[in-house]
């Protein structure tokens, strides 16, 4: 599977590029990824995200947590809110998780 170095927003990550099927809608995945939501505030703090993306099969979830949140955790609070997930689900999209298999839904 071929690798390729990305740049962007000043975090340097290396993507994995494989075929995606998605078979959700951003909505859908966005609804998804708030019933992680731990203690219902309506952010996704770093304990959450694990939890999402180990349900994924994240092989290094907190790593993964940690290119999340440089991608999509705009005001830098280190938690992703509601106005975020758009950016959210956008890099989960573009990752390659197969989230027809996402465990639970």
């Amino acid at each position: 599977m071929p690798i390729a170095i990305e740049k962007s927003s000043g975090c340097l990550s290396f993507v994995r590029r494989k075929g995606v099927r998605v078979p959700y809608t951003e909505a859908q995945l966005e609804r998804m990824l708030m019933q992680f939501d731990g203690d219902r505030d309506g952010r996704l703090s770093k304990q959450d995200l694990t939890k999402a993306l180990e349900s994924l099969g994240s092989s290094f979830p907190a790593w993964r947590v940690w290119r999340a949140l440089c991608h999509a955790d705009e005001d830098g609070d280190g938690y992703i809110s509601k106005d975020e997930l758009n950016s959210l689900v956008k890099y989960i999209v573009k990752q390659g998780y197969d989230v027809s298999k996402w465990g639970g839904f």
